[in-house]
């Protein structure tokens, strides 16, 4: 297997919605998720969608080194509630925003080797598996805050930086 790394912000396949992972061409799809699980893990991140790493494929991983999920073709069959709480993303390092996010979902995904499950997802886990669906999907984060909140949190990144040089 190629050997993945994040992709930059401004790439365009952040922003093009993904394929769905076909199982008679693509095969099993545990090779790519376990890169995208140790891609994560390196980063400190607690989910990863295959177009971060510039594969345009519908498969994301959450979770952490106890506990984590690969969600083959996944999509949300039901939601509940709503709660806004700070998010951040691997691919926008360093930027936090407040985005406002189902608190409960039911979803349904294939696992690698193409076996349906559903279940449900509350509070972080929720908030994790919408934030890398809506990569999947062509949407980054910064989409579901208006222009004045990303830019003052646009400002704040870059003295963040700034004080790291």
């Amino acid at each position: 297997m190629t050997d993945h790394k994040l992709i930059k912000e401004t790439d365009p396949i952040l922003s093009t919605p993904s394929t769905a992972w076909d199982w008679d061409k693509d095969g099993e799809a545990a090779e790519l998720s376990h890169a995208m699980l140790k891609i994560m893990f390196e980063n400190n991140g607690i989910g990863l969608a295959a177009p971060q790493i510039g594969i345009s494929k519908r498969i994301l991983v959450m979770g952490n080194p106890t506990l984590s999920f690969v969600c083959v073709n996944p999509e949300i069959i039901s939601a509940d509630g709503l709660s806004t709480a700070q998010e951040g993303c691997l691919s926008f390092p360093g930027l936090w925003l407040n985005v406002n996010r189902q608190e409960s979902i039911t979803v349904q995904y294939q696992d690698v080797i193409g076996r349906s499950h559903q279940r449900e997802f509350k509070g972080l886990q929720a908030r994790v598996f919408q934030h890398e669906l809506d990569h999947l999907n062509g949407i980054s984060f910064t989409s579901h805050v208006g222009k004045l909140s990303l830019e003052l949190a646009s400002r704040r990144r870059k003295k963040l930086l700034k004080k790291k040089d």
